[in-house]
């Protein structure tokens, strides 16, 4: 699924191109090992030794979500940061770049928050599960701010008028009653 090193190396593409897959490759494989050392040491740790101590209608989905939650993230940061490549092996397009803002980035915190919880809760305590209610609630957060919000207070065309009206200065108010004089003129006649 992720390009061979080797591949980077001999590419024809240009510098940055050349550069971004190999930040990206690098930065998938970091993740990857990432995850799976969380997974490992959680799945040895918790569901292995400390097994008589472990619920398992709480641990077994909990560990499930997390680790399922961290791996469609990967996947999908697979499928943007991938390079692209001809016939003959030479780089066509670096992939996307994975260090910008945006789904990215959640995509990232979201792996941070799964192999955080995995490990902490593996070696520390079942207390630190909490920590993965932070998905939900930025989540919530960032759908009330950007969609609900702004949908439950956006004024009518009529209430933005008179807002507008309310915040104009002397000035736009003489220009705003000239060119409504004007207009009144121009259909009386």
């Amino acid at each position: 699924s992720r390009a061979p090193a080797s591949l980077v190396r001999r590419a024809m593409a240009g510098s940055n191109a050349k550069k971004r897959a190999e930040d990206n490759v690098r930065r998938l494989l970091l993740l990857q090992r990432a995850i799976f050392i969380a997974a490992g040491t959680h799945g040895v740790v918790r569901l292995g030794l400390y097994r008589a101590s472990t619920y398992w209608l709480f641990h077994y989905p909990l560990f499930l979500f997390a680790f399922g939650a961290a791996q469609f993230c990967y996947k999908s940061l697979v499928v943007v940061g991938t390079p692209s490549w001809d016939t003959n092996g030479a780089l066509v397009d670096g992939g996307g770049d994975l260090t910008l803002t945006g789904l990215t980035s959640y995509y990232h915190d979201i792996i941070y928050v799964c192999v955080f919880c995995l490990t902490s809760t593996s070696l520390v305590s079942d207390w630190f599960w909490f920590f993965i209610l932070a998905i939900p609630a930025f989540a919530t957060y960032k759908l009330w701010k950007d969609w609900i919000l702004p949908w439950i207070f956006t004024p009518t065309s009529d209430e933005a008028e008179q807002m507008n009206r309310a915040n104009e200065t002397k000035e736009q108010r003489r220009k705003r009653e000239r060119s409504e004089k004007r207009a009144g003129n121009k259909r009386g006649r």
